[in-house]
């Protein structure tokens, strides 16, 4: 392994504002906003927000840079190979370099950042689905500094990530939450081709379902949560490591962002002041009526699930009744949260040699800059001579700009008996600043971050592995036992695996099941890891499975099980398409731990012929089963009905009276959300073809392997998903 340099522990703490306007970015350094996040109008993961242009852009980091704020580019969707022209293109305009910090989902745009511009911050975006330690020291090994982690994290989880791993970690504290882990929705994506990884989420979630078994004119939002306020419960999240606290609304007006941050602005001056923090209602009551959907909640810090997160009976928002906020740079320029900067001016004034005036200044994220101005030569009095106390005043009339200066910073050097201009003396104050303005504007944060230096060079663990034939997923009993109902026919076809999820690897009976399946038909076992990683999990079993040679590897589908099991060379591991292989960068990536990828299911036909040949690698790609549309850890059959605390089946429909399976996954606690029918795709791209079973019973599995064995595509109701059009 390389050496690396990594980030510093920082925890000055930052209040961080969405904009989606000039006047949403403007509203929120007014209102006391440390750092503004915002997108550049092709690659933010918020594409209906307004968005930002480069001349924009460049106006906005310029002005928060001259106040010493930070502004963080959302460079946070998924990039297709044919897209990173447009990346090359965007880097090469210089603003990705002028920002503080570049808020990353997609792994492979993450490599080309950091090939381009090895000092720029990482941070990794909520849609990454961080869930513990594991997996932010994944990040950390490929130069993220920061982590945004999924949204459900407990205070507890949260510290851990901050002790294990030393990395910035920044939370939402207020807005809009999406009901499933971010990062791992296909609901929009499925339905209308509009993928939320792209930025272009059409909220499925805020519509209507009704549970199966209840009235057809039954009404209920079950998937729509109620907007997060943390206002109650902020020195926990502080406490908890958090250094950067974030609001979400880039999709939301300048009164709003003026609105929430200015409360928060308050708060947590209250809380560094030490003083005893009281909320009072009254600011509870304005938050409530600034775009609330429903109602509000402290979201998952202090719970793991609950119905009263759930807005049920309601999904539209509390809008404002203000008019437009109209603030611009001259109306921030004069604000408490917007401090005059202190500049120390040095003057030279010496008969025979140019006037000359330097100036310096720092703004309050340590950027520094120095300044120098030279004028004419300076004269001899021929009467009424220039002092010292001339020179002074002349340089302490700083009006509007944005420096504020004193006797104590006034340094002058000047010769008895001088005559130089007052209106020379106005034009060097002037020249020097407008000079310091621009250089601080673009002047770098000093020593605040030690940065990626280096890549990781790990043994390739894909020894085995075969990515022809076709493959196996099974999920429950039924599943299991029709596998092995047809041990004949799957021992002589072409099949490289058998996908077993590992709730099976928990129970002896299943285990010995398995273990005949493997003895009779001599293939490979895989074990199908949880969706989603949380610290509750207990996975000894998987290793004393492996250990015993029962499991001959694992499909691997979030980040904390990658980093976990990728630590040991001789496992053998498939990632699943949750973690995202849009690009060749992206594989390159994560092939350093894992021996091959799923491709992605967003992908057509003819995008993921083109990914296979430009990396060269032989993947797998799933032609039959049912699409997860959503991984949630709250529960609709807790919402909707109560909570029995075993796995199963229930079934929610939209007001179409079109059906969508929900298993709820009692083991790990949390939802699946399946598509209302199988995909089912005859392109198999010369890959490994994955059969997932879902909702089959023993009988239709029974049918689909004697079907796919024979090279056969099942007929009925099904959907070709993405294979035919690309999603925007």
């Amino acid at each position: 392994m390389t050496d690396h340099l990594y980030p510093k522990k920082n925890k000055e703490i930052e209040l961080l504002a969405p904009a989606g306007s000039k006047e949403s970015f403007y509203a929120g350094i007014r209102a006391g906003a440390d750092a503004v996040y915002m997108a550049y109008e092709k690659f933010g993961a918020r594409a209906y927000a307004g968005n930002f242009g480069p001349d924009d852009l460049t106006e906005c980091i310029e002005f928060a840079h001259l106040y010493g704020k930070k502004v963080y580019l959302t460079v946070n969707t998924l990039v297709k190979e044919k897209e990173f022209a447009e990346l090359e293109e965007f880097a090469s305009s210089g603003i990705p370099s002028m920002s503080d910090g570049l808020i990353i989902q997609d792994l492979g745009v993450a490599s080309f950042f950091r090939e381009k511009f090895p000092l720029i911050p990482l941070h990794a975006s909520t849609q990454m689905s961080v869930t513990g330690p594991k997996g932010a020291g994944f990040l950390k090994d490929r130069g993220f500094s920061r982590i945004v982690p999924a949204r459900e994290l407990s205070f507890e989880e949260i510290r851990d990530i901050y002790d294990e791993t030393g990395m910035e970690i920044e939370c939402f504290i207020h807005g809009a939450m999406c009901y499933s882990f971010s990062g791992q929705c296909l609901f929009s994506s499925v339905l209308g081709g509009r993928s939320g990884n792209r930025g272009r989420c059409a909220q499925p979630c805020r519509l209507s379902y009704r549970i199966a078994g209840s009235p057809k004119d039954t009404e209920t939002y079950p998937l729509s949560l109620k907007d997060m306020c943390t206002l109650e419960i902020l020195p926990e999240i502080l406490d908890a490591g958090v250094c950067s606290l974030k609001v979400e609304g880039r999709m939301k007006p300048a009164e709003y962002v003026s609105g929430v941050i200015s409360i928060y602005r308050k708060y947590l001056d209250l809380y560094l002041s030490g003083n005893e923090y009281r909320i009072e209602k009254e600011d509870l009551k304005t938050l409530s009526g600034l775009y609330v959907r429903g109602d509000l909640s402290h979201g998952y810090y202090d719970r793991h699930n609950s119905r009263d997160m759930v807005t049920v009976t309601s999904h539209g928002y509390n809008g404002s009744d203000k008019e437009r906020y109209e603030v611009s740079a001259g109306d921030v320029a004069e604000n408490k949260y917007v401090p005059k900067i202190k500049v120390s001016f040095d003057a030279d004034f010496h008969i025979g040699k140019e006037a000359e005036l330097k100036a310096y200044a720092e703004t309050a994220d340590g950027r520094k800059a120095e300044s120098v101005a030279t004028g004419e030569d300076v004269q001899k009095a021929m009467k009424a001579s220039v002092s010292a106390d001339d020179v002074k005043k002349s340089l302490k009339k700083l009006g509007n700009t944005p420096f504020v200066t004193d006797d104590e910073h006034i340094n002058i050097d000047i010769e008895e008996g001088i005559f130089y201009s007052l209106k020379g003396i106005n034009e060097l104050r002037r020249t020097v600043l407008e000079g310091l303005k621009d250089k601080l504007k673009s002047a770098p944060v000093q020593n605040e971050y030690l940065y990626y230096c280096g890549g990781m060079s790990l043994p390739f663990p894909g020894q085995g592995v075969s990515f022809t034939g076709i493959s196996f997923l099974v999920r429950n009993k039924d599943q299991l036992y029709a596998v092995s109902d047809k041990t004949d026919i799957l021992k002589s076809s072409d099949v490289s695996r058998i996908y077993f999820e590992e709730v099976f690897f928990s129970g002896e009976n299943s285990v010995r099941i398995i273990d005949e399946i493997k003895k009779e038909t001599g293939i490979p076992v895989f074990c199908a890891c949880s969706f989603i990683r949380r610290k509750e999990d207990d996975i000894s079993f998987i290793n004393r499975y492996m250990d015993s040679g029962l499991i001959d590897g694992l499909l691997v589908r979030n980040l904390e099980d990658l980093a976990f099991f990728g630590d040991n060379t001789d496992v053998r591991i498939i990632s699943d398409f949750g973690l995202y292989t849009w690009n060749t960068r992206a594989v390159n990536e994560f092939d350093r731990y894992a021996s091959g990828c799923t491709l992605p299911l967003e992908l057509s036909n003819a995008e993921c012929r083109d990914l296979v040949k430009e990396s060269g690698l032989y993947c797998e790609r799933v032609v039959y089963g049912r699409a997860p549309l959503m991984i949630t850890a709250n529960c609709v059959r807790k919402t909707l009905k109560s909570c029995t605390k075993n796995s199963g089946f229930e079934t929610i429909i939209d007001r179409k009276g079109i059906p969508f399976p929900v298993f709820a996954d009692c083991d790990h606690c949390l939802n699946v959300i399946y598509n209302s029918v199988p995909l089912t795709l005859k392109d198999s791209n010369d890959v490994c073809k994955r059969i997932e079973f879902t909702t089959e019973g023993r009988d239709e599995c029974v049918k689909l392997i004697e079907l796919y064995a024979k090279g056969g595509i099942p007929e009925g109701a099904h959907t070709s998903g993405w294979a035919e059009r690309p999603v925007m």
